[in-house]
């Protein structure tokens, strides 16, 4: 009986396929994803204190004193203090009304707000091709070739996953765990890639003899 008469994956091995010197990758799963999330939220909670004491305008509060000269057309409670205070003091009663006062929001606001989204597409498009989260956790960022994603590659994904994955009862995040390569909607629209930076490695198939 010849190997060609034989079931697959019997007999002699078959030659493996692919193209020599090709980088072969192992896709980011959906928990190591989940894992580098929580500590990209940990130190942008961290960032976002620090930055918060020091932008933040501090709160005031004035209190103002109020002359009730008299008592009748006021609410209840205001009413039977004055009537009290009147009955062993004839001098005028006064409330004092607190009015709390800050600073300019605006600013301080903008930049808190725009801290996330700075996070995560300058450090994913940048030489390290992950967020201090994923390199904890040895994933990369990549092309759909395995190359450095861009700035726009990096603000597509920030976007869809901030306007859409996760707002959408995080539809877009579990397409991860369903998806040939991994893929959640944010990188099948920007084309990119999370894989595991360890395991990406250049693998030579050495022809049969």
């Amino acid at each position: 009986m010849s190997y060609s008469d034989l079931p697959p994956g019997w007999g002699e091995p078959s030659e493996p396929q692919g193209t020599p010197d090709r980088p072969v990758w192992i896709y980011a799963g959906f928990w190591w994803r989940v894992w580098a999330f929580v500590l990209d939220g940990f130190i942008l909670t961290t960032l976002n204190t620090l930055l918060g004491v020091f932008l933040l305008p501090d709160f005031k509060i004035q209190w103002d004193e109020l002359p009730v000269p008299d008592a009748s057309g006021q609410i209840m409670d205001v009413v039977d203090v004055v009537n009290h205070a009147q009955s062993v003091s004839p001098q005028t009663i006064s409330v004092l009304i607190p009015h709390i006062h800050a600073g300019n929001w605006y600013l301080p606001g903008l930049i808190l707000a725009a801290l996330p989204a700075l996070y995560f597409i300058l450090f994913e498009s940048s030489r390290f091709r992950a967020t201090p989260g994923k390199r904890l956790c040895r994933l990369e960022v990549t092309t759909l070739q395995g190359g450095r994603i861009s700035i726009g590659q990096a603000f597509v994904r920030f976007v869809i996953k901030a306007l859409i994955s996760f707002p959408f009862f995080y539809i877009g995040v579990l397409m991860v765990a369903f998806t040939q390569r991994k893929q959640g909607l944010h990188d099948l629209i920007a084309g990119t890639l999370v894989i595991r930076a360890e395991s990406s490695q250049l693998v030579t198939f050495a022809p049969r003899r």
